[in-house]
């Protein structure tokens, strides 16, 4: 019987990586240089990383009994690929003690892209975990993270700081292509993208006006904060343009289908809306009833915000900060 579960192969990395820690603690120092301490330092903080994922990675799935023995077959695919490449990393500094001379300064890249790697592995199991509960198409289990801060009732300054820090624990940007920047999420891998754009700007425009209702609907309540439009910059000629938010897109993403890679995105402002009907007695009141199937990309989304949730008029064109 196979016992394996992600608690299992986890440990099965961690005694890998502290293999390579103990060969270079005990290793004779005197002749080192900068690449042997980088690598020692390396080491130390991809271990360090991977304690603190295991800690907070489960309290978002109930539980660390929960997480571990857990033995979802693409978990358990992702985690033994990295036991092997692990493994290998290791035989490299029990190689190198043998041998003696300078460390080879390419394993220090090799251990930051299996750092990152590892990561990644532990979101996605997390995510899995999550999406295994949910009855209908949901969010991702990092656009959720990122949703949950919007959402608190708290100091927009406050929120803001919170918002952006949820985003950067939920994935990084990267430049795609020539022209593009993508978002792109550890928890789903999935990309979402923004065309023709310069650098991500992290602060909403600011706007004057109402948000219009949509005409199908006789009564609705709009979220909270309604604003989801940023201010950016054409990479194409420097031209201002309006964008989505980038923690808009982020906190409403959802995984992709099988054999796709980039992300559908929800209408967060779409789910706050309410109709009221004839009920058999009173008037009923009844959820907005959207696509569940969210929108494939970022230019359809904000065609979607642009027609359906029009923020007011730019008051100001400030300069915007990179996330």
């Amino acid at each position: 019987m196979n016992n394996e579960s992600v608690g299992s192969l986890l440990a099965v990395i961690a005694n890998s990586i502290n293999d390579g820690l103990r060969i270079l603690m005990f290793a004779d120092k005197r002749a080192w240089g900068p690449d042997e301490f980088e690598q020692l330092r390396l080491l130390e903080e991809t271990i360090d990383e991977a304690k603190k994922d295991f800690q907070s990675l489960p309290a978002l799935v109930h539980g660390r009994g929960y997480y571990e023995h857990d033995r979802k077959s693409d978990s358990l695919e992702d985690l033994r690929i990295l036991c092997t490449r692990f493994e290998l990393h290791a035989q490299n500094f029990k190689e190198w003690v043998r041998t003696g001379g300078p460390i080879n300064p390419i394993w220090a890249r090799e251990t930051i892209e299996l750092r990152r790697e590892l990561h990644r592995a532990q979101c996605r199991a997390a995510r899995r975990i999550f999406n295994s509960e949910q009855e209908t198409s949901t969010r991702c289990l990092g656009a959720f993270q990122v949703f949950r801060v919007q959402r608190a009732p708290e100091n927009p300054q406050q929120r803001s700081l919170e918002e952006l820090m949820a985003c950067n624990q939920t994935g990084k940007f990267e430049r795609f292509g020539d022209r593009d920047i993508a978002f792109v999420c550890d928890f789903c891998d999935s990309y979402i993208v923004w065309e023709d754009l310069r650098e991500m700007p992290s602060s909403r425009a600011a706007t004057t006006g109402d948000i219009p209702e949509p005409t199908s609907a006789t009564s609705m309540t709009p979220s909270q904060d309604t604003n989801w439009q940023a201010t950016g910059f054409k990479m194409s000629d420097g031209e201002e343009k309006a964008v989505v938010f980038a923690p808009v897109a982020i906190a409403n993403h959802m995984p992709p289908e099988p054999g796709e890679w980039q992300a559908r995105i929800l209408c967060p402002l779409c789910e706050d809306y309410y109709t009221e009907e004839q009920g058999e007695d009173d008037m009923d009141r009844v959820k907005w009833n959207q696509d569940e199937g969210g929108y494939e990309g970022m230019a359809e989304f904000r065609e979607h915000l642009e027609w359906t949730h029009a923020p007011g008029v730019l008051a100001t064109t400030s300069n915007c900060q990179i996330m």
